[in-house]
């Protein structure tokens, strides 16, 4: 055991007939409003067999499934190491809980790249076994590009022995998830990482004559089997309005607008890495501050009923030395059916202003724009 939240194991055996639970990979359209509970596994004991002798009693901090993991562990004298299924190499059991929201995965990744680079291990190297049984979903693609080969628990046929696995940290005591942590070890390493293993080596350098804006989208989308309708929270009513009114005020300036659940991971990233200022409304996608440009800012906008708190992904700012914008809707007018929320488009300049002034305080382009029709009012 590490530090109460993780653990190494040698020649470990999983029984696959002593776990109950969905298998895992379907189709999302096969499993349509299937609880959550059944895409977790109920472990018996001997579902772990390991060549040990005594194992302590509540090893892992707090409420912690690898404590679970851990009753079901049976110490054996030998193991049998004839088993038909092996699988060499270090393999990284994750439990995911939200797999297809991209900050709780995000934590997934980052906890894993923390045992790689403690281990230092050639991520390309790295099993991923899931011991969840989730049905399919949009980041799947994302964990084989960070890392090697990817098994699911809920597919093993028979008794399997792994030569080497890790017991991953679990997702929500990711240092990620603590937004009054002063720091996150590794956060720049691991941004390098995450775009690397996309192929992108972008080095955004900062023109103030030709500032990138990326305003982020968030409409109705299925993202897993519990929401068939795909009706979001946070949305944005007026996106043409919000959208010219930016652009008419950074004209000569790029902007540009996006459903990130649109376009491939790889492209969000070479998209994100361009982007000086990125603006939406608050929901998972705006985890992609952890790859913008080392100069970049964030605008993040809150409707009136979500409680705003200290944002995680404020909290990325201030661990990568980002700027930081934000606005909440205190008008009960501008909420709208469907979890809709009209931006005045005078809060998308003010706010504009304020973050462009941040990026570039000193140059001519920007005061200028304090001149502009829309900031007289």
């Amino acid at each position: 055991m590490y530090g109460s939240e993780f653990a190494v194991l040698h020649d470990v055996i999983i029984d696959p007939f002593r776990a109950a639970g969905r298998p895992g990979g379907e189709n999302m359209s096969s499993v349509w409003n299937q609880k959550e509970s059944e895409e977790y596994f109920k472990l018996k004991k001997s579902y772990f067999r390991l060549n040990c002798r005594n194992l302590p009693h509540h090893p892992f901090k707090g409420r912690n499934h690898l404590n679970g993991w851990f009753k079901s562990v049976m110490c054996v004298a030998d193991l049998n190491s004839t088993l038909a299924n092996q699988i060499n190499g270090i393999t990284i059991a994750v439990q995911r809980y939200e797999y297809v929201n991209l900050y709780q995965t995000m934590a997934d990744f980052y906890n894993v790249f923390l045992i790689m680079i403690l281990f230092q291990i050639p991520p390309d190297t790295i099993n991923i076994l899931y011991t969840d049984g989730h049905p399919a979903g949009m980041l799947d693609d994302t964990w084989q590009r960070l890392f090697g080969k990817i098994y699911r628990a809920g597919h093993l046929a028979n008794e399997t022995k792994f030569a080497k696995m890790i017991w991953n940290i679990q997702s929500y005591n990711c240092p990620l998830q603590t937004c009054s942590l002063p720091y996150v070890p590794y956060l720049e390493r691991f941004r390098d990482f995450f775009l690397f293993q996309h192929d992108v080596t972008n080095m955004k350098v900062l023109n103030c004559s030709k500032l990138s804006v990326t305003i982020i989208w968030r409409r109705d989308y299925v993202a897993h089997p519990r929401n068939p309708s795909g009706v979001i929270q946070r949305k944005i009513k007026n996106e043409d309005e919000f959208l010219e009114s930016v652009t008419e005020l950074l004209r000569g300036h790029e902007v540009k607008a996006v459903q990130l659940e649109t376009i491939p991971m790889e492209k969000q990233l070479e998209l994100v890495s361009e982007t000086d200022i990125l603006v939406g409304m608050h929901g998972a996608g705006l985890s992609h501050t952890l790859f913008l440009p080392k100069h970049g800012g964030l605008i993040e906008l809150f409707p009136a009923y979500h409680n705003q708190g200290t944002s995680h992904f404020q909290a990325l700012t201030r661990w990568r030395r980002l700027h930081y914008v934000s606005w909440k809707n205190e008008y009960r007018g501008n909420e709208y059916p469907n979890k809709k929320t009209y931006i005045p488009p005078t809060v998308a300049i003010s706010k504009m202003k304020k973050m462009v002034e941040k990026l570039c305080p000193q140059t001519v382009g920007v005061r200028s724009l304090k001149h502009h029709k829309k900031f007289q009012s």
